[in-house]
């Protein structure tokens, strides 16, 4: 029994010691507002996004806070198996802190849309109380990971639209570009309802996708200049935090280049691995720019390469300038 539980330290210490800072603090999130909600039951309604309140009572932090409020411990479990997959090679791939803006503009922006579709809704029917009809007896349900999850889940198969995808155990594949509204299906037979709330995160990838890609990208400079706040410096000394720009390049078969503004360039290998540009330097420097066009044998190259596993493989060649100032 001992070695058992020793086990079970063990793995969640190894869970820990790896995870990304900002993943960790959704799920420690996440996972107290679902024990606090047992104890005391109307936290749900405190921290997810209820439209009434929203707009009526101007409770704007609803909009950033409902990923983190869950009431069913099966959507749990659930949403964290197929989000932190991607999750984690996103931030480790970008940095923390420039996931953690992404996270939260997304997370707005889909609470944002959701209410507005509510409001129209509320306005067609007369009835400003249909914006509280999300209050069930269970619980509410415009809550948890499930809607950002959808809106990246559909940004993934846009970046490849003829993509085939598979749905577990169902002996069919689908093109990527259907394989969103096929997800949409699933859940409106499953839970006997419309999900607008996730309908609106597939919404509003579809809407970043065409329209709104270059009006809502996050540069590297503004993550640095956020990161470097006295908000979140303190954030740089915590286990498992990841500097901007990542760690590297790890396999990317499952990038999201077109979904998050990752600017890595790359060829069009489908296994995900980059090259980068194997061209002929300039020197730049003195009086101007001077370039080197003999044939002279005495020009080295340099190569750098990186082959680990089945990661990315990396060359960068340069002829250096022999010409003198």
């Amino acid at each position: 029994m001992n070695s058992m539980i020793q086990n079970i330290k063990d793995f969640i210490n190894r869970i820990t010691n790896t995870m990304p800072f900002f993943i960790k603090i959704v799920i420690c999130s996440t996972s107290i507002l679902y024990l606090l909600n047992l104890i005391i039951p109307y936290i749900s309604l405190i921290f997810s996004d209820i439209p009434y309140y929203t707009i009526y009572h101007i409770q704007l932090w609803r909009l950033f806070t409902t990923p983190f409020m869950t009431t069913k411990i099966l959507n749990i479990i659930v949403a964290f198996y197929f989000w932190i997959t991607e999750a984690v090679k996103l931030e480790q791939q970008i940095g923390t802190i420039k996931y953690m803006l992404i996270f939260f503009m997304n997370t707005l922006c889909i609470q944002i849309l959701y209410c507005f579709v509510m409001f129209l809704f509320s306005i067609i029917i007369q009835n400003s109380d249909f914006l509280k009809n999300k209050i069930t007896s269970v619980g509410v349900v415009n809550e948890g990971l499930w809607p950002i999850l959808l809106c990246d889940l559909t940004l993934l198969c846009l970046s490849n639209p003829d993509r085939n995808m598979k749905f577990f155990f169902i002996p069919f594949v689908l093109k990527a570009k259907y394989y969103p509204f096929f997800l949409l299906v699933i859940f409106t037979i499953l839970s006997f309802r419309i999900n607008l709330e996730i309908l609106c995160g597939v919404g509003f990838a579809f809407l970043y996708h065409r329209y709104l890609k270059n009006f809502l990208k996050i540069s590297n400079n503004l993550a640095s200049k956020i990161g470097n706040s006295i908000l979140f410096k303190w954030m740089k000394n915590q286990q498992g935090y990841i500097d901007l720009g990542g760690i590297g390049l790890p396999n990317l078969q499952n990038n999201l280049e077109n979904v998050r503004n990752i600017n890595i360039s790359g060829n069009n290998d489908p296994q995900g691995r980059f090259s980068s540009f194997g061209g002929k330097g300039t020197a730049v420097g003195g009086s101007g720019e001077k370039r080197s066009n003999t044939n002279n044998e005495n020009n080295s190259s340099y190569n750098n390469e990186s082959n680990e596993g089945n990661k990315s493989e990396i060359r960068l060649d340069v002829e250096p300038n022999n010409s003198k100032e």
